[in-house]
């Protein structure tokens, strides 16, 4: 197609294509915090929605409700991982 300079498209797509790696890059080095059960479990997450690191108070520990302690962690990481997609 006479007129249109291919490369300069290519040239632009691949400018494009570092800026969305290095946003990507920064992602992963921002995190989100939150918790759940008035802190009792606080999940940290980074922007590229991975967990680093679950906390979790030894309040919330008991042998008798795991299922109390399951849904604390549910809902910390579902937080953390909303807050990370914000991002």
């Amino acid at each position: 197609m006479p007129g249109i300079d291919l490369n300069y498209f290519i040239r632009q797509a691949n400018k494009l294509t570092e800026k969305i790696e290095a946003r990507k890059q920064e992602l992963a080095n921002e995190t989100v915090e939150a918790s759940s059960g008035e802190g009792r479990v606080t999940v940290v997450a980074n922007g590229i929605q991975e967990i680093r690191s679950i906390k979790i108070d030894k309040s919330a520990i008991d042998p008798n409700d795991t299922g109390m302690l399951e849904d604390l962690i549910t809902a910390a990481v579902n937080a953390a991982l909303a807050s990370s997609r914000q991002l």
